[in-house]
């Protein structure tokens, strides 16, 4: 029994879990900044320019990992919410995020 070749596809396989947890974590952490900036938009203020908002928001969320993860929990909180809702349950969520990218 040859060992080497063993020892490559070991290695192969510790290396490609490696890049595929990393990516997988990228992808998860993706945030929808333009659905906040709508929902901002569409409950608070309608003179908002949602596309400056929007690559605000993004451009926070790629120098920012606490920015981001907080983004990622204000829009979760105002996914699906009327207006009502969004405005009364995701202030603490989103205060900071919107505060930012306005």
């Amino acid at each position: 029994m040859n060992i080497r070749p063993m020892l490559r596809l070991t290695a192969f396989a510790v290396c490609f879990g490696a890049l595929c947890s990393t990516g997988c974590a990228e992808a998860e952490r993706t945030i929808d900044c333009a659905q906040i900036c709508d929902k901002y938009a569409e409950c608070i203020d309608d003179g908002v320019d949602k596309a400056d908002c929007t690559d605000r928001c993004e451009d926070h969320g790629q120098n920012d990992d606490d920015f981001e993860e907080q983004a990622s929990e204000c829009q979760d909180c105002v996914s699906g919410e009327s207006c009502t809702d969004a405005t009364t349950e995701c202030s603490a969520a989103c205060a900071w995020v919107v505060a930012e990218s306005t």
